[in-house]
């Protein structure tokens, strides 16, 4: 079965009354600021949305985004792939709800002049804070051994010539 993409924008709201669902691809070609951090660009997102209302009568959209990536492993600088998952709950932010009075398992989006929600961006962006802060093979995988690696103290170096001394010589 083929994937339709998401929406680029939605109504929260009116999806929440309806309790729409979407099951899709995001093009990674809308994903301009992930593909950046990555080492070649990702292929499409798989994304998973529900809408509904819960019991406080709060509007909200839950999701799941997943995808497979490449970076560079920050122990020896080679690619390596990367499973990356990340489920998000969002409430939209309207005249009756504000976010202060958001419960705290919901974030707040915003939603733009037209009462939609930009979803490309906000995937995007959940996408972005799941990315592992350090990237880097397990140990076994690895190019770089955990025995080549200094740990503690650096080597003394040969001492280094002040760059300053002809200045020194100058003034006096």
């Amino acid at each position: 079965m083929q994937k339709v993409r998401i929406p680029l924008s939605v109504d929260p709201v009116r999806n929440s009354g309806k309790r729409l669902s979407f099951d899709g691809v995001i093009p990674s070609s809308n994903l301009p600021r992930f593909n950046e951090v990555l080492a070649s660009p990702c292929p499409d997102v798989e994304v998973t949305l529900t809408f509904g209302t819960d019991e406080q009568k709060i509007h909200y959209f839950r999701g799941q985004a997943k995808a497979t990536v490449e970076l560079v492993c920050q122990r020896c600088g080679t690619p390596m792939g990367y499973e990356l998952e990340t489920e998000f709950q969002y409430a939209p932010i309207t005249r009756r709800q504000s976010a202060d009075e958001l419960p705290e398992h919901y974030e707040a989006a915003e939603l733009n002049e037209l009462g939609e929600v930009l979803l490309h961006p906000l995937v995007e962006d959940e996408l972005l804070v799941a990315l592992p802060l350090v990237a880097k093979h397990t140990e076994q995988e690895c190019k770089i051994k955990s025995d080549a690696m200094s740990w503690g103290e650096l080597p003394a170096e040969a001492e280094k010539k002040n760059p300053f001394a002809v200045l020194q010589k100058l003034k006096k």
